[in-house]
């Protein structure tokens, strides 16, 4: 599942300060371990020691048969990438590359970025598109202010598919409903028309893949027909919205919410491992909501939540806030 390709128009050139975390907006978050030439003549790295995993990473340039997330912008792994196989540590290429400050619109101060986030619990709530993420994560310390990877990559001005008009980001504080889920938020506006767009809305990818089969869905942005006054989602049952952008496979004639395809969370990898000073072994970071006994926290004996830090080896659990 590819994230959008953007047509970008504009962006916004700002100066960076230092922040004392980074050295500068080129310093480079990697080191060349073995490279190659290339068929254009270019020297590609195909072995690398990235700043915040321990072990090398290869460069891979073919297709997973199972389905990854990058550590680095939570979405699915697609070649190029770097991997540490024996970690199930993954980065696109373009993770790899992103750059250690960045300027945003959203934000008056220059953003760091952060390999996780500096909270305890390891995940934090995107201020632009809201999702929970435990990737990277562009900081800011003064205002505790937090964008994952995809939503600091928004230009400022672009064409989107979804409509005939181009975009542009709204920055001011006050929130607007998204012509495409109804929510509110940060928004990108049409300079011509009255449609919105939110950081959740423009950052859905294109197409995903779901079912037994892993068919392929479409992100489509009209309503099947003028004539069926009733419209559901073949996951959970529910009726949609036909004004409401969806996922559609024709192969299977399979309309579906985008959060019923894409999950609560999409932007969290359950089973990344952390280590905790509670405890000598590294913690899984794992999911409980399908379980119907919850484990117990080592540390207060009582139930843990929906989402946890175990260590299967010594069955030993913990809640977000024992930590």
């Amino acid at each position: 599942m590819k994230g959008l390709q953007w047509e970008h128009i504009e962006s916004t050139s700002m100066k960076c300060e230092d922040l004392g975390l980074v050295e500068s907006i080129d310093s480079l978050l990697y080191a060349v371990k073995k490279s190659k030439m290339g068929e254009d003549k270019v020297e590609i790295a195909v072995e690398i020691k990235y700043f915040s995993h321990e072990h090398d990473l290869k460069l891979i340039d073919e297709q997973l048969e199972n389905d990854e997330k990058c550590d680095g912008c939570m979405w699915p792994i697609y070649p190029p990438f770097y991997t540490c196989t024996p970690c199930r540590f993954f980065l696109h290429k373009s993770c790899v590359e992103l750059p250690t400050i960045k300027s945003h619109p959203l934000h008056r101060h220059p953003l760091a970025l952060l390999p996780e986030p500096r909270d305890v619990d390891k995940y934090f709530v995107c201020n632009a598109c809201r999702h929970n993420c435990n990737g990277f994560v562009y900081h800011c310390d003064k205002c505790n202010f937090d964008l994952d990877v995809q939503c600091s990559s928004m230009p400022d001005i672009f064409k989107h598919e979804g409509h005939e008009h181009r975009l542009i980001l709204y920055s001011a504080s006050n929130f607007e409903k998204c012509s495409s889920c109804d929510f509110g938020g940060q928004i990108f506006r049409c300079a011509h028309c009255e449609f919105t767009l939110d950081f959740k809305c423009v950052t859905l990818p294109l197409t995903t893949k779901y079912g037994p089969y892993g068919q392929s869905f479409a992100l489509c942005y009209k309503v099947e027909d003028d004539y069926d006054d009733e419209y559901y989602c073949d996951i959970c049952e529910e009726p949609r919205d036909p004004k409401h952008w969806f996922y559609y496979c024709g192969d299977i004639d399979f309309p579906a919410h985008p959060k019923c395809i894409l999950g609560k969370n999409p932007l969290i990898k359950f089973g990344k491992t952390y280590k905790f000073d509670k405890h000598e072994h590294r913690l899984a970071f794992v999911d409980n909501s399908s379980k119907s006994i919850h484990p117990t926290c080592n540390e207060c004996d009582v139930p843990c939540g929906d989402w946890t830090f175990e260590c299967v080896k010594c069955n030993f659990n913990l809640h977000h806030w024992c930590l």
